[in-house]
């Protein structure tokens, strides 16, 4: 029998490198630990990696080791070995992820079939799952039953249980679901839910359906061509973000009696280097816009000065 030829260091290490370029990674957190050990503490390193493989697939791996790249090195085949494929319609992912920190919850709206999913991390288990449905007679049912239309594209919690959603075109509009025969709650400072809060929906199936709708006004839709996301701001204040435009707007109170929506100041994004899609504030409140990018970096944008300031 032939024996099988060793590959020398050189060949072994040029192969890891073109299988490596195969992926994006990214190191996502980086920490030095410590042992207590007879005669002392043993020092060691835990790295956190990400990779994808810019088709759908994209995995999470932590190494541990005496030594940096030994550590990322551990880092990235295990996130190899547990890549999942994340859902894609053409080349968006059709979920928007909205998390609320302490209370240890993650809502999933996904747009087609139009629900939103409820989900304890720390469990591994949806919550609830909630079908976003709008009825039959409604202004609008046919445009939110358009198969090529859109449905939600950014959501926020109510501290009452329901949760407003950004239709981003055709027509655009913000709608507030909740349990049928609900009395709409609108918004206005307060009316989100508060960080660490648990959102007060019972576990199991539920049917949202729309309690009151806001159609942009004419200043509004002017600024904004579209919503393609919305957040509460440090401030309590409710924002959208519009990529056609690339405008943040800051909307006035919304009155359930009253269908309009208005915004009373506005910020423009300038030109950026692809389609602002996800907007999120930091503790200063500062505004974070994601970009829908090709490019594998560059697409997280923070804006300076802060606009959402808390009082």
């Amino acid at each position: 029998m032939p024996k099988r030829e060793k590959k020398g260091k050189s060949e072994r290490e040029k192969e890891r490198e073109e299988r490596r370029e195969e992926f994006d990674e990214r190191v996502v957190h980086l920490a030095r630990t410590a042992k207590v050990v007879k005669g002392g503490r043993r020092f060691a390193f835990r790295a956190t990696v990400v990779v994808g493989d810019r088709q759908g697939s994209v995995g999470v791996g932590i190494g541990k080791a005496r030594e940096v790249p030994d550590a990322i090195r551990k880092a990235s085949d295990r996130a190899k070995k547990n890549m999942v494929r994340v859902p894609r319609l053409n080349s968006t992912i059709p979920h928007q992820v909205q998390s609320k920190f302490g209370a240890g919850r993650v809502l999933l709206l996904q747009e087609s079939p139009a629900r939103a999913e409820l989900v304890d991390p720390a469990a591994r288990r949806v919550v609830a799952s909630i079908a976003l449905e709008v009825p039959p007679g409604h202004p609008l049912a046919r445009a939110w039953a358009d198969p090529a239309g859109s449905r939600g594209e950014g959501a926020v919690f109510l501290a009452n249980g329901h949760v407003i959603v950004a239709k981003e075109k055709d027509p655009p509009a913000l709608i507030e679901f909740g349990p049928a025969g609900d009395r709409a709650g609108g918004f206005k400072v307060g009316a989100a839910l508060a960080g660490g809060a648990a959102w007060p929906v019972a576990p199991g199936d539920h049917v949202f359906v729309p309690l009151a709708t806001w159609r942009p006004d004419k200043a509004l839709g002017d600024a904004c061509a579209d919503l393609s996301d919305l957040e509460v701001g440090p401030d309590h204040r409710l924002y959208v973000l519009s990529d056609r435009s690339a405008v943040v707007a800051r909307v006035a109170d919304l009155d359930p009696a009253d269908g309009s929506a208005r915004a009373d100041a506005g910020w423009s994004l300038g030109r950026l280097d692809g389609k602002p899609e996800g907007l999120a504030f930091t503790a200063a409140g500062a505004a974070i816009v994601a970009l829908d990018t090709r490019k594998a970096r560059h697409n997280i944008v923070l804006l300076e000065p802060p606009i959402a300031a808390p009082g």
